[in-house]
């Protein structure tokens, strides 16, 4: 046991060494740096595999010792404890080609992780090979999508293995996940003893989109916390969005106004769905919820002001050129849509908090349009909103696809001198659900903005139907049976 501990540590010595040698050489200092972290990561990930199948042989053995002495460690909690035996029995005996990949540094421990807690949500019925063809679809992603994407990608494969059987098991599941969320939804409020009331809950997917549209529509802009000197996270702003959200009900019973137009809950679904009222609905800026039933939907129907997105079919005119400068509910509601929060590289933030940019400026002649437009947080916004008196090599750049329509963003020289174009990674995993088109590290796009047209209305409103018509025409539908 010393002798495989002393090798251990003779191999990290080595990486030591070359760490602490990189200052000698500043030339070859930056290509260096670059080729060490890339090797300590896939060493961490190849620890991480290689305890893991250790864990499973304690178990396998039977070797309490270990399994306790890992219960009882003062470096992991019990929870994660727990976790880590759960995944090391999945990566062994379910998942056998995700734990190769992890012992082989292919991936991340969270990436095995998260693709693990989306396969363990296939159905039941799929056979040892369909789920071995789900572990190869899902490494083929591991190069362009993080464990979030991948957990719902690996959720979702089941569209794929059998697409036929996908919308029954939809069905059958999401009944079970609503009957669950509705037994355990609760809403506790207790004193800390410290001058405050600690407030905790859980609500079903869609009563909680009921409490989020009002509190996002009152939640204070953080610019007006400045004069009294205080710098306000969003999640406090959200606290006074509720007390604010109580007192106008409590005064007057009557919803905020947010952006123009009372708050409401935005929805997708395609035509079928819209006419039929069978179907599956999203909720736009929640990528990683798999959706609600339409059973659901009709009850929000009853109680809240819902915003449908019309997907595959035709809709109302998204276009209005220059007669607006800002975007219109409509359009705002379409960029939701599209870009399901800030479409900047790496950010998180939810539809609710970000702003409608123009990529060509409104002051350049830039129309206000889908095509013209794109969803950013605050800082992001700031970030790519384009500076008349810099260079455009030294400032982000936005440009819609002219294939996907999805945006890119080319950093300037300083953060990326070759400027390649890079992309969120929710658009990425959007077209791999819509049919997987080949790698963008393979095909960059063009970057040249895209020649969009405005939709000739005169000539194809006689085709295109109302989308107000048809919410009109479906409304018995949607009443009925739920």
């Amino acid at each position: 046991m010393s002798d495989l501990r002393d090798l251990g540590q003779r191999h990290l010595a080595a990486l030591w060494d070359a760490a602490r040698s990189l200052d000698k050489d500043p030339g070859a200092a930056a290509e260096r740096l670059a080729t060490l972290v890339t090797a300590v990561t896939e060493a961490e990930a190849q620890l991480a595999g290689l305890r893991l199948h250790l864990l499973h042989e304690a178990k396998l053995a039977a070797a309490e010792n270990v399994i306790d002495g890992l219960r009882q460690s003062v470096r992991t909690t019990p929870a994660q404890a727990t976790a880590s035996l759960r995944l090391a029995q999945d990566l062994c005996d379910r998942f056998p080609l995700i734990g190769a990949a992890l012992n082989d540094g292919s991936i991340s421990l969270q990436q095995a992780d998260a693709i693990v807690t989306g396969l363990r949500k296939l159905p039941a019925r799929l056979t040892r090979a369909e789920l071995t063809r789900c572990e190869e679809e899902i490494l083929q992603h591991v190069d362009t999508l993080g464990p979030s994407e991948l957990r719902v990608l690996a959720a979702r494969l089941a569209e794929i293995i059998d697409p036929d059987a996908s919308d029954a098991d939809d069905a059958k599941r999401l009944a079970r996940e609503e009957a669950a969320a509705h037994r355990g939804r609760f809403l506790r409020i207790a004193p800390d003893y410290h001058g405050s009331m600690r407030i905790t809950g859980q609500l079903p997917v869609a009563d909680a989109a009921l409490l989020s549209a009002p509190l996002d529509a009152l939640m204070p802009d953080a610019s007006t916390y400045t004069s009294a000197g205080e710098a306000a996270s969003r999640d406090a702003r959200r606290a006074d969005a509720l007390v604010l959200l109580t007192q106008k009900a409590a005064n007057a019973g009557t919803l905020p106004i947010h952006g123009g137009d009372r708050p409401q809950v935005h929805v997708t679904l395609d035509l079928d769905t819209l006419t039929t009222g069978l179907g599956r609905v999203g909720l736009i800026g929640l990528d990683d919820i798999d959706g609600l039933s339409p059973g659901e939907v009709r009850r929000l129907a009853c109680d809240a002001g819902i915003i449908p997105v019309v997907l595959g079919g035709p809709s109302r005119l998204l276009d209005v050129g220059r007669t607006y400068r800002t975007f219109t509910p409509g359009l705002r509601a379409a960029l939701m849509q599209r870009d399901g929060g800030c479409a900047f590289p790496g950010c998180t933030a939810t539809p609710a908090c970000c702003e409608a940019h123009h990529i060509a400026p409104w002051w350049q002649g830039g129309d206000t349009r889908l095509g013209n437009g794109v969803l950013l947080c605050p800082h992001h916004h700031r970030l790519v909103e384009p500076d008349p008196l810099q260079s455009e090599a030294s400032q982000w750049q936005v440009d819609l696809d002219p294939v996907t329509g999805l945006p890119w963003f080319t950093p300037p020289k300083h953060v990326d001198p070759a400027r390649r174009p890079r992309q969120h990674r929710r658009f990425r995993l959007q077209q791999i659900r819509a049919g997987a088109p080949p790698d963008p590290d393979d095909d960059p796009p063009n970057t040249d903005p895209p020649d969009v047209d405005p939709p000739d209305t005169e000539s194809s409103a006689a085709d295109r139907p109302d989308l107000d018509d048809l919410i009109r025409r479906s409304a018995d539908i949607w009443r009925d049976g739920t």
